[in-house]
């Protein structure tokens, strides 16, 4: 039998990952910043000095920082002048996100409380699970779909919850549900919600700023008409595909930290109840009836399974693992033999 992979050090590993990854975003979002304000200033630079002058300067609202007027200083003084304003407003979102995010979740899903009367099982295997761990018991709400899926969200103690289709509910024995139920409590222990909605915030800054730097182009670009026309209509193509890369890198940094998550909440989920059998079982039948075509994509993130679109990439735009490599990681983690291995050695 393959020696079991040690939890502790999966989830040390896996959360130092996490925390790199989200690292990245503030440094993608100044280096976009910087990147577009070096290459206006390089196509606007004069052809002899390669410099530009106070016009350009004041063109964009700027400040020389080094006093040089080089493409380099440009850059500079729109990295120093602007991120107040993109970090206000993400301030803004975070403000937003961190009040009315349950609230907004539910409302996407069409989710519905449960009282303990209604599904009195569900409540004492969840009761179970948080009793063992200290914890006070999420709120838990129901979608009314015969699809198979659940997520947990919520930022404190007030809004956590743990939501899951009615689907699921039917198909899934005892042992199934409760590992299901430790999957998502996972991500409530971990503060998964928490770091998705950073997430959010953080590719919505990137999409902010992309607009806010197109506007700024295109205003620079009406106010020197007639003194580089060609320039700066290089300088908006160039500033339309750095954008877009920019985009879709954070994007592809979201998505990484969000599959991250997923191997984590897997193994909390064997911590809690001892029983990777059981949470492979359910991931194969999650994963035969999982879509649920009401939910937005934004909130598909959070389920425990999202099958991946068309537009996947080899996996680089998809939410989640695929469920063939979730299941061996789960073997490692229970010491399991993997699938067509006998555990009887050979003689």
């Amino acid at each position: 039998m393959p020696a079991a992979l040690g939890l502790s050090t999966y989830k040390w590993n896996n959360n130092i990952k996490s925390i790199l990854l989200l690292i990245l975003f503030p440094v993608l979002l100044m280096a976009l910043l910087g990147i577009l304000s070096f290459a206006f200033g390089f196509v606007n630079a004069d052809h002899y000095t390669h410099n530009l002058n106070q016009y350009h300067f004041d063109s964009m609202g700027l400040h020389s920082v080094l006093g040089t007027y080089t493409t380099a200083d440009f850059a500079l003084s729109a990295m120093y002048a602007w991120w107040p304003t993109v970090l206000g407003v993400a301030s803004i979102w975070v403000i937003v996100g961190y009040f009315f995010n349950d609230a907004i979740i539910h409302m996407a899903t069409g989710a519905k409380p449960i009282m303990r009367t209604d599904r009195p099982k569900l409540y004492n295997i969840l009761e179970t699970l948080c009793i063992e761990r200290g914890l006070t018991t999420p709120k838990l709400y129901i979608i009314d779909t015969e699809e198979m899926n659940a997520y947990a969200s919520g930022i404190d103690q007030k809004s956590y919850a743990i939501t899951v289709t009615s689907g699921i509910l039917t198909r899934l024995d005892d042992k199934e549900m409760e590992a299901v139920l430790a999957h998502e409590l996972t991500h409530i222990i971990d503060r998964d919600c928490r770091l998705l909605i950073v997430t959010i915030v953080f590719t919505g800054m990137i999409s902010f700023l992309a607009q806010l730097l197109w506007r700024s182009m295109k205003l620079s670009s009406y106010r020197m008409r007639g003194r580089n026309g060609g320039g700066m209509a290089i300088m908006m193509l160039i500033s339309a595909i750095v954008m877009g890369i920019g985009y879709m890198l954070a994007m592809m940094l979201r998505l990484a930290i969000s599959r991250k998550r997923e191997y984590l909440a897997d193994a909390g989920s064997v911590e809690l109840t001892k029983n990777p059998e059981a949470l492979i079982s359910a991931l194969k039948k999650i994963s035969c009836a999982c879509n649920v075509p009401h939910v937005p994509s934004e909130v598909r993130q959070m389920f425990i399974e999202n099958p991946p679109s068309a537009f996947s990439m080899g996996g680089l735009f998809c939410t989640h693992p695929p469920i063939a490599d979730r299941i061996r990681v789960l073997q490692q983690l229970g010491g399991l033999p993997e699938a067509g291995k006998s555990i009887i050695p050979e003689v």
